[in-house]
């Protein structure tokens, strides 16, 4: 799982990061709501920590711009202003949750593993247009529907979940196969083929990245 945080404070940044490291968790620091939506456009986190007061922008709009695109999202407020005002404005814009500095380690790691614990139950996927269902085994692009195979599937939503990570033919194998035998690689490559042709014809910006020597990524076009 993924974390994008934004805060201009850097002691206060170095913190957020330190401990999204020791939870376990891949990491995004963000100083500017510029650089944050840049990367929001291409991939999205699982979870969002926000600060409110930055350089170039309140973290309110930019909890406002990701409610627009994602109602799903976990997304934590971080900050100084306590004013009760303030977090019902945030709760109100879409937060799922306030905290306010100076704040304690326990606190923040409680805080994010409880939201990131309903991530992990739910039943779908997202990815830039990419919609799964993983209860009724769908997959959709564009509210076009993707028919894949049972094998198909289960590679692309592996895929989808690790979209920040290149997976080498062994994890993927391991992963989904429930073996390291690596037999039937001619079997993989050719449901990359085809999913890769079932995405285009649906015209949908996911592509799947052939890394050379290791293996595949997901990606936007």
């Amino acid at each position: 799982m993924i974390v994008y945080f934004v805060e201009d404070d850097q002691s206060i940044s170095y913190v957020i990061g330190k401990t999204l490291e020791k939870m376990g968790l891949d990491k995004k620091a963000f100083s500017t709501g510029k650089d944050f939506i840049k990367t929001y456009k291409e991939s999205k986190p699982d979870l969002i920590l926000l600060d409110i007061m930055l350089p170039d922008t309140s973290g309110i709009d930019l909890l406002k711009f990701v409610r627009e695109d994602d109602k799903d999202i976990p997304i934590i407020i971080v900050s100084a202003l306590f004013n009760e005002m303030d977090k019902v404005l945030a709760l109100d814009s879409g937060a799922d949750d306030y905290i306010t500095k100076p704040f304690g380690i326990l606190e923040l790691t409680s805080r994010i593993q409880a939201k990131l614990r309903k991530v992990s139950n739910k039943k779908v996927v997202k990815f830039s247009d990419v919609t799964v269902d993983l209860k009724k085994y769908k997959v959709f692009s564009n509210n076009n529907e993707i028919i894949l195979t049972n094998k198909e599937f289960e590679v692309f939503v592996y895929l989808l979940k690790n979209h920040d990570e290149v997976l080498t033919k062994e994890n993927i194998f391991f992963n989904v196969w429930n073996t390291d035998f690596m037999g039937e690689t001619r079997a993989l490559d050719m449901h990359i083929k085809a999913l890769r042709q079932k995405l285009d014809e649906v015209n949908s910006n996911v592509k799947i990245e052939t890394v050379y020597g290791v293996g595949y990524k997901i990606g936007i076009k």
